[in-house]
């Protein structure tokens, strides 16, 4: 376990901001018709998803093209039932297929030669030969899971059921590695994590660092060890919670004045020395930088 470096109220002001959401407009049928893509198939669709990227980065003008569009592309790669939820209009899990965290037998390996995780490694090659710079969003292990059973039960399960969830994380976890693989061979400049089932401020520190924090240490870990090219990007609330529990240390990158956040970070992806980056919000590229810096991570 990595001891805690010093944390001040100062740091904690400097790092800690609240979450907006997602700004970026919505995928709705009119961006769709504008950018020849259909709707329902910017979902499932390598073409469409590129025509959708495409519309999205004019639309704010961006440095990135971002996929997918969703976040159950891992979920159901291991069983997850997706249909297009007619409320909100992107892909949810119809019905959990488990009820219980035991219940869950062994996951499958992702199948990266068919289904919706084919489209988007497709995609993300189409973007990349195009001359787009491509960042894929991923998501961590409990949040995978919590698409197979309620969080209600992923709750309980990281006190009653804590040696299942690591079997189940650790599974999880080289399928994400072997995703990571994928897709920088498919042309992902940048992966952006994020585990918001177990985020810090919904569980208390002790548990987050010896159990939700320390898995999503060992998926970032991993990742980096077996790419060689391709950036992380941790969401703030993982990435402060990481250098708060003492996983990883941080450098500040000042870069020009006057860039965006995406400007900024498009040239940091470009130093050999950084593989990781936090403390910032990838829906955000096309926004002035909050801080006036990127932050650059070097995980323990």
């Amino acid at each position: 376990m990595p001891a805690a470096e010093t944390w001040n109220e100062e740091l904690e002001k400097e790092l800690t901001y609240e979450c907006l959401g997602e700004p970026e407009r919505p995928i709705t049928e009119e961006m769709c018709s504008n950018a020849g893509a259909r709707y329902a198939a910017v979902f499932s669709r390598a073409e469409d998803m590129v025509k959708a990227a495409l519309e999205v980065k004019r639309l704010n003008r961006d440095v990135f093209c971002k996929l997918p569009f969703c976040v159950t592309i891992e979920a159901e790669a291991f069983g997850a039932e997706v249909s297009l939820n007619s409320l909100y209009g992107v892909p949810a899990v119809a019905k959990f297929r488990y009820e219980k965290v035991e219940d869950i037998p062994a996951l499958p390996e992702m199948d990266f030669s068919a289904g919706r995780v084919r489209e988007v490694l497709r995609a993300a090659t189409i973007l990349r030969d195009m001359g787009e710079t491509v960042i894929l969003n991923i998501e961590g292990p409990f949040t995978v899971l919590s698409q197979l059973v309620p969080s209600k039960q992923i709750y309980k399960g990281l006190y009653r059921q804590r040696e299942k969830l690591r079997e189940l994380s650790a599974w999880i976890t080289a399928q994400l590695v072997r995703y990571a693989k994928e897709a920088e061979r498919h042309g992902v400049d940048v992966l952006s994590y994020a585990d918001p089932t177990v985020a810090a401020d919904l569980i208390s520190p002790k548990l987050y660092t010896d159990l939700c924090g320390e898995i999503s240490y060992e998926v970032l870990k991993a990742v980096e060890n077996a790419t060689e090219n391709v950036v992380l990007h941790l969401c703030n609330k993982t990435s402060v919670a990481f250098q708060k529990a003492g996983f990883c240390t941080m450098e500040r990158i000042a870069p020009k004045p006057g860039l965006t956040y995406g400007e900024a970070l498009l040239e940091a992806i470009k130093r050999p020395d950084v593989r990781c980056i936090g403390h910032g919000c990838i829906q955000r590229t096309y926004c002035p930088m909050s801080n006036g810096c990127i932050y650059k991570l070097t995980l323990k």
